[in-house]
């Protein structure tokens, strides 16, 4: 099995190809093209915000993650309306100056981190006012599979024991709404748009569910010849792509503003 960076570098890319027209409608229809400065918070590889830099030239983007060897993989991509930067939010020795973004990003970010309360309390205290937030991550409190097969459970499981690991819960997504609630962020909308294999063509969302798979897998630490991954591989490959199952992957959209 390849290298697990160069492995998520791969899967990331595929996230974006599945997900980028619908992803880019919500920011659209929540107030992108009104910002001039938006910073994307855990951009990981950039290939997101690129697509974003260049679809809006006229928008200077930022992208941001603490882990540098992503940063480097994103500086491959060279736009003048784009930048990355390795940057730790909450290192002391820090001089990033989040109060010159008007819009901020969070994709695919919060279910990774343990401190989602601190993140936007940080932001409260010095984002741009106004500002724009857009938030787009998973719930895997709505994913299913009809009909039930034993090895979509041990998947979920999987991905719930990878959350428990690095201490994260597995609805990050849905857990957003009463942080900004408590914190008064302002016009918050959230909906539901999940991945579905009725909407995603079928061979596109086999690869990415078993790229997920392996994903987790390694990040747990198993081997290759792992028993468990191996059955959830193949039930992905062969009875998922035969058409017989439908499933639906949680996801939630969220936009606010602090004014």
């Amino acid at each position: 099995m390849q290298n697990i960076d160069q492995f998520v570098d791969d899967h990331l890319d595929l996230q974006v190809r599945i997900s980028y027209p619908q992803h880019h409608d919500f920011l659209i229809r929540h107030g992108l093209g009104l910002c001039s400065h938006v910073l994307d918070v855990g951009t990981g590889n950039g290939t997101f915000v690129s697509r974003l830099a260049q679809d809006h030239p006229h928008i200077q983007f930022v992208g941001i993650d603490k882990r540098k060897q992503y940063i480097e993989i994103s500086k491959k991509v060279t736009r003048e309306n784009l930048s990355t930067e390795h940057i730790d939010m909450f290192s002391r020795a820090s001089t990033f100056d989040f109060s010159r973004f008007d819009g901020v990003l969070m994709r695919y970010f919060l279910l990774h981190v343990d401190n989602a309360r601190k993140i936007f309390d940080l932001f409260k205290i010095k984002s741009l006012r106004p500002s724009k937030f857009w938030i787009i991550d998973l719930d895997w409190s709505v994913f299913t599979c009809e009909p039930h097969h034993d090895s979509f459970i041990k998947l979920t499981k999987l991905v719930k024991a990878f959350c428990s690991k690095i201490s994260v819960h597995s609805s990050a997504g849905q857990n957003v709404l009463p942080i900004l609630q408590e914190l008064n962020y302002q016009n918050i909308y959230v909906e539901h748009l999940p991945f579905s294999s009725q909407k995603i063509a079928l061979e596109d969302f086999a690869l990415y569910l078993k790229q997920e798979v392996q994903c987790y897998s390694m990040m747990m630490g198993k081997d290759v010849n792992d028993p468990e991954t191996i059955e959830i591989i193949r039930f992905v490959d062969e009875d998922f792509r035969s058409g017989g199952y439908h499933i639906s992957y949680g996801m939630v959209l969220i936009s606010a503003e602090l004014e």
